[in-house]
């Protein structure tokens, strides 16, 4: 059995308690517009470029089988049509500005990763969280790593927008202390529009989890524009009111991540929108606390 992974984060803080690893998978049934993590949309490697790290010695030229890269105004092009993603052009980088994002491993591989950060782990009380991408789609891999976690006595956190079956909840719920659960927005046409999926299934399983008595974390991203209104935060709030909730976390948009989809030769919906003002984010945290839901930034 293997994974496909495009990162672990060391030393992480923002993914739950303490320090973590957090490891990020590759592939997502979602498409969201304002997605900080372009990388881990397909379920396959990608190749990325870095202009930066250019150093222009067109060594990968020759060492790719299609043609599909050129040199022009002091930087490589890439034919993404003609790229078959072979990964002979990053092996023949001398800057590591061309590289393949998406790596297999197993289980065992990656926890032998994890476990190098033990003692962090283990000091700060921190642990291992899931993340992605979507985790869910890899859920048998995610299950044997959450297994072995649990067997070194690190504790588990799991990032998910719970667009999957019961039965797929039902064989991570042993092995996840912590879940982190998206909420893209209340309205179910908007939520089809901005991600490409209903929210129907996903406010289903939060109810499934809530009534499974798990650790439950609801987190939505806001998004000038798209749902950094009164009405959403309100119909947001009327659908978590009823859950067992740890707390709500509201994430503020910012543009931090705009250079993935550009080193990725990808369009990025959200490059003309700015980062979400603080008070707006403030104003938002206040009404959510004020309609009865355990809200923080």
């Amino acid at each position: 059995m293997k994974g496909l992974i495009t990162s672990i984060q060391r030393l992480s803080i923002h993914d739950g308690p303490g320090i973590r690893s957090t490891v990020f998978l590759k592939g997502c049934n979602m498409r969201c517009d304002w997605c900080h993590n372009p990388e881990t949309h397909l379920p396959t490697p990608q190749l990325q470029y870095i202009a930066g790290k250019c150093i222009c010695c067109a060594h990968c030229l020759s060492s790719c089988p299609e043609g599909a890269l050129t040199v022009k105004d002091n930087r490589i092009w890439i034919d993404r049509s003609a790229c078959t993603v072979c990964g002979s052009c990053a092996e023949a980088c001398t800057s590591g500005a061309l590289s393949l994002v998406g790596e297999s491993l197993t289980p065992e591989e990656l926890m032998e990763r994890i476990s190098k950060d033990e003692l962090f782990i283990r000091n700060s009380g921190g642990g291992v969280t899931l993340s992605g991408g979507e985790p869910t789609l890899q859920a048998a891999f995610c299950r044997r790593v959450l297994e072995l976690c649990v067997e070194k006595d690190y504790p588990t956190a799991i990032e998910t927008n719970l667009a999957c079956t019961e039965e797929v909840l039902d064989s991570l719920i042993p092995f996840v202390g912590l879940w982190f659960c998206d909420l893209k927005m209340a309205d179910p046409q908007k939520h089809r529009h901005y991600t490409g999926l209903g929210n129907e299934r996903i406010i289903h399983n939060l109810h499934y989890l809530s009534e499974k008595k798990v650790t439950l974390v609801v987190r939505t991203p806001i998004i000038p524009g798209v749902n950094d209104n009164t009405k959403e935060m309100e119909g947001l709030c009327s659908i978590l009111r009823p859950l067992n909730l740890k707390h709500y976390e509201l994430l503020p948009f910012h543009s931090l991540g705009f250079y993935k989809w550009i080193n990725l030769g990808m369009n990025n919906p959200m490059e003309r929108v700015g980062d979400l003002a603080k008070d707006r984010l403030n104003e938002l945290t206040e009404l959510a606390r004020s309609l009865g839901i355990p809200a923080k930034q």
